[in-house]
Parts: C-alpha cells; structure tokens; sequence
C-alpha cells in the first residue's frame, strides 16, 4: 500500500522553529552610530555598517533585521548621547542593554582604540554574556535628576561669582572684616559701598547683580526641589533619608519602577 504524504502545516513549522538571535554591539557618536552584529554562530563573519544618528536610519536597520526573523539584542556603552536611543529601540520592540564603560572586561592588548573596534567587541561580549548593565531611570526620574544637577551648577556658579566680586573689592583695597561673609550685615556693607569712578561702580554692581540674581534662583530651585521631594512617588523614600544626619531635600531618590 502507498503511503499518505500529508501537505505540512508551513506556518507551524515556522512557529515551532526558534528564533535566530543576533547581537549587535553599537559604538554610540552624537552623528553616527557604528554598528557591529553577531549571530549565535561564533563561525559567521561579523557584518559591520555605520548609519547616521537619526530614527530613521535606525528603523530602517532594525526593520532589515526583523525580516530575517531574527530576535535582536543590543547593547552601547553609557555616555553624553543618554538614554533617547535606548528608549527608541525599546519601542521598536529590540532588547537593548547599556553597559557602563568601566565595568567593561578588558585585555592588555585592547590599546588602539576604534569605533569598528569597540563595536565587536561589545557584540561578542554581549554574546558571551559578560555586560553589566546599567539601571536605566525612567523618564521623569531622569527629569528630576537634571533639574538637581542644574541646581548645582547654579549653586558653583554663585560661589565663583561671589569670589569674584570680593577679589574685585580686594584689588581696590575694600575689606570687610566685621563679620563672615554673606550675612546680614555683609549684605547691608555691599548694598551702601559707592565708588567714585562711574566705570568702577558700574563694574561692582555688575559683579553684585549677578551674585543676588543667582541667590534668588537658588532660592526658587530649592523650592522648587522641596515640591517635588513631597511629592509621590517620592515623599516615602526621601522622609526616610531625611532621617540620617546631614541628609535633606536636595537628595531625591529615584521611583520605583
């Protein structure tokens, strides 16, 4: 008797075979992105390619990849370029890892330094599973922590500029010795110093006007920090810290994911 051959089923067979992995390591510019990618298959030849720094030429890789039913993996090092393009990936579906670059394992022989080069070099590593990643913070935590950053440049910016009004009033041989600096009775000294010269007057209060304008930012930053800091999610962990010595507003603590 002649055996049935049954028609197979084409889509389960696509469903029942798994997935084909690649890894793609990216070495991260601000205009361009060197891209280096590795399947499972330590014998394949590494394919490289550098696209620009923009959605499109990202999607359009990613796309080109997912047609060939690959499941993507990739990976850069953590830098000035942040987090937009891991968040990018992630809506496009694609795992995506960022490694902080002295957590990554390094040989003696990795002295000259490329952007082909790193880039395989995080692909295999990334194959190897031998990446730490980083903690990525979410959107609003990562708004939160630019705002305390900006706060402490404003906060070094004012105490630049307060030397340099009193090493201006140094060289003109104006001391002020009553008290310490900055209090009360500092302030009511500056406020009634006149000078003679119109141009000297004019350099003081421009000195002067800087150090107040930014005091009054400080002051509205530091409102603005207490805001947020009692507010949720945040109230629970930073009542917590407050409770340590030394510890107070301007240390908000990231949200829980």
């Amino acid at each position: 008797m002649q055996a049935l051959h049954l028609p197979q089923n084409k889509k389960t067979n696509r469903r029942n075979v798994m997935k084909r992995k690649v890894y793609v390591g990216m070495d991260v510019h601000k205009e361009t992105i060197q891209l280096a990618s590795l399947t499972s298959n330590t014998n394949e030849r590494v394919k490289e390619q550098q696209i620009k720094h923009e959605e499109g030429q990202i999607k359009k890789f990613i796309q080109k990849l997912k047609s060939e039913g690959t499941e993507i993996h990739c990976c850069y090092e953590a830098g000035v370029t942040g987090y937009p393009l891991y968040r990018y990936l992630k809506t496009l579906g694609v795992n995506c890892t960022i490694v902080a670059p002295g957590k990554i394992p390094r040989q003696s022989s990795d002295k000259i330094k490329t952007d082909k080069r790193d880039a395989i070099k995080l692909a295999r590593l990334l194959r190897s599973g031998d990446l730490e990643s980083i903690h990525v913070p979410s959107e609003e935590d990562e708004a939160v922590r630019d705002y305390l950053r900006s706060r402490d440049s404003l906060r070094l910016d004012l105490g630049r500029n307060r030397q340099r009004l009193m090493k201006f009033l140094l060289r003109k041989g104006i001391k002020y010795s009553t008290t310490k600096y900055w209090t009360a009775s500092h302030y009511k000294w500056l406020n009634n110093l006149h000078f003679e010269n119109e141009i000297l007057q004019a350099t003081f209060n421009d000195y002067y006007s800087r150090v107040r304008v930014q005091e009054e930012n400080l002051k509205a930053m530091d409102q603005k920090i207490r805001e947020i800091a009692e507010s949720e999610p945040y109230r629970e962990k930073v009542g917590i810290l407050r409770c340590f010595r030394g510890v107070d507003y301007l240390v908000v603590p990231e949200k829980e994911s």
